[in-house]
């Protein structure tokens, strides 16, 4: 086989103290879905010893140990050996990778010593708009961490053979920053492994029912969208799936609010079955976002569930599955009444190729051959 055939290696890594498990359930994902296309794509989340998850993708330092990262000094160090360790590790790896796709981290002087030394191509995927997120929460904190990733995060773009990011916004905003327009880039959106499920269609004719599942960070709104329920005398159910921010917990007390705390993927696809619509973010624009792909979307079309969110979506203007609205509560049950009449496992069905994984991977891996 001759090198211009030659099929590349891929490595996509990140290194996180403490993954999350959603960014740790995409990655194993990713891996699945090369798998079942027959490629060689690496994924690896590099990771202390002793993290609490049994993900196929951990790498895991032996040298730090999760379980003794206890006080704000410890962690500190703990993440200063895992920015060093993780990219002497990447490093060692370029014998048998010939392009690393890393997941872009903020003001890292370690990311950008490796990407400069480093004799294979290094591609950055960037899941936001960095700088106006870590400037997000003000203060002291805010302003310095936007700050050095502001004068850090330019060089590193620079260095980089190019930049994947999860929206073209993202893109864009990637390689104006840096002030290198022509670089290599590509749109890489979220996706997830697609489940047939046996759906399940308890709605009721009458009253709309709402799926709000997040973390609830500012940036999701939850708050905005609060405020538009205690504005509002219509009749509906929203249900909130994750942990409130105790500053809003007094407009819970509506009747219509229902919490529930952190639910497991069944409990999820249960509560799914009597609701009519799942509901993103209403504050992107806190992070200067008018894009996003967000997971829960991905999973609230495959359980059936219409989407809606205040940003524009990956998805083409006449989907009919994903409504980008404001925070007006009229609206978002007008789009509830607008979609009753769809069933449940076609609404899956037909999104099935717009948020399935595999093929997603597949035109990803195919911007790598060219």
């Amino acid at each position: 086989m001759s090198n211009a055939d030659k099929k590349p290696r891929i490595l996509h890594s990140a290194a996180l103290l403490s993954p999350p498990s959603g960014i740790l359930a995409q990655m194993d994902w990713e891996q699945e879905a090369a798998n079942t296309l027959d490629i060689d794509w690496q994924v690896r989340m590099y990771c202390p010893k002793n993290t609490p998850n049994t993900a196929s993708v951990l790498h895991q330092d032996a040298a730090i140990d999760h379980e003794k990262m206890k006080s704000s000094a410890s962690k500190l160090m703990a993440w200063i050996r895992l920015r060093r360790n993780y990219h002497r590790w990447l490093l060692q790896q370029q014998e048998k990778v010939d392009i690393y796709l890393l997941r872009y981290y903020v003001h890292d002087p370690y990311q950008l010593e490796f990407v400069g030394a480093c004799k294979k191509p290094v591609y950055f995927i960037h899941h936001t708009l960095e700088v106006p997120e870590l400037a997000l929460p003000g203060g002291v904190s805010g302003f310095v961490r936007s700050g050095l990733e502001s004068a850090i995060g330019r060089y590193c773009i620079r260095k980089a053979e190019g930049i994947i990011g999860v929206t073209q916004e993202i893109v864009d905003h990637e390689l104006r920053r840096a002030g290198c327009l022509q670089k290599k880039s590509y749109v890489y959106p979220n996706g997830i492994i697609f489940k047939d499920l046996p759906l399940e269609d308890k709605r009721n004719q009458d009253v709309p029912e709402l799926l709000f599942v997040a973390n609830f960070a500012p940036w999701h709104g939850l708050d905005i969208l609060l405020e538009e329920v205690a504005k509002s005398q219509e009749n509906f159910i929203l249900h909130l799936v994750g942990k409130v921010p105790d500053d809003l917990l007094d407009f819970t007390k509506d009747s219509r609010v229902r919490m529930y705390g952190a639910m497991n993927q069944q409990q999820i696809i249960e509560l799914s079955a009597q609701c009519w619509v799942g509901l993103s973010s209403f504050a992107l624009k806190r992070k200067e976002m008018k894009q996003a792909c967000p997971l829960k979307v991905r999973e609230y079309l495959m359980l059936g569930l219409p989407a809606y969110g205040d940003y524009q979506d990956v998805f083409s203007d006449d989907f009919p599955y994903f409504k980008k609205g404001s925070e007006d509560l009229a609206e978002i049950l007008g789009f509830c009444w607008a979609v009753r009449g769809f069933d449940k496992s076609v609404v899956s069905e037909e999104s099935r190729d717009f948020v399935e994984k595999i093929g997603l991977l597949r035109r990803a891996y195919e911007f790598f051959l060219k």
